[in-house]
């Protein structure tokens, strides 16, 4: 699933800068709360929103090894317009690239211009608050919306323990949404749909 790495790395996303921008410092402080600079922190990191894709090529055995591999066989042919893009950015923040073949499957088909009715965006779906909460400023472009999903997923898994139904189910009606209910499923269908088959598309029930 989600490595504490990557958890820092999702945090650091969620500062949005200008294109123009180049460099910026961050850092999470003992209390988890972001400390971003133009200047080097003690113990930050520097990063770019704004880096761009780089077609995936040989790797690193043990960065690799944190990421499991979609078996195209197992996917829609949809899926392997988009499967190099969903793999890097999977590497990027830790996360099992499955999960997030599941995620798109559901929420868009991988239509990378899908809108929904609630005016989610792209392939995962995410709402422009959202999208520019984690640094996205074009959620048709698929690699800051991927970057962008996948950087709030990993916020959920912080902010619920790694629950997995918790994470799908915030990642639907909102982190809010699960709060309100005493940190449980909401009772809505849709929700309670989308956890099941989410959760079922990752672990080969469907």
């Amino acid at each position: 699933m989600v490595c504490l790495k990557a958890v820092l790395a999702a945090a650091l996303l969620a500062t949005a800068m200008p294109a123009a921008a180049s460099q910026v410092f961050a850092s999470l402080d003992r209390h988890g709360k972001l400390q971003v600079s133009d200047a080097p922190l003690a113990g930050a990191t520097a990063f770019d929103p704004h880096r761009p894709f780089v077609p995936a090529g040989p790797k690193p055995a043990a960065r690799v090894a944190t990421v499991k591999t979609v078996a195209p066989s197992a996917m829609p042919k949809a899926a392997s317009r988009w499967s190099p893009m969903i793999e890097q950015v999977a590497a990027e923040h830790g996360v099992d690239a499955r999960l997030l073949h599941a995620i798109v499957r559901v929420e868009s088909a991988y239509n990378h211009q899908a809108r929904s009715h609630a005016g989610a965006l792209g392939l995962m779906q995410v709402i422009p608050a959202t999208g520019k909460r984690f640094g996205a400023n074009d959620l048709f472009d698929p690699l800051q919306n991927l970057r962008a999903g996948t950087a709030y997923l990993v916020w959920l898994h912080r902010r619920f323990n790694g629950d997995l139904t918790l994470m799908l189910a915030a990642y639907n009606a909102g982190e809010g949404a699960v709060q309100r209910h005493g940190n449980r499923v909401p009772p809505f269908s849709e929700t309670r749909r989308y956890v099941e088959k989410v959760t079922g598309l990752y672990r080969g029930v469907h």
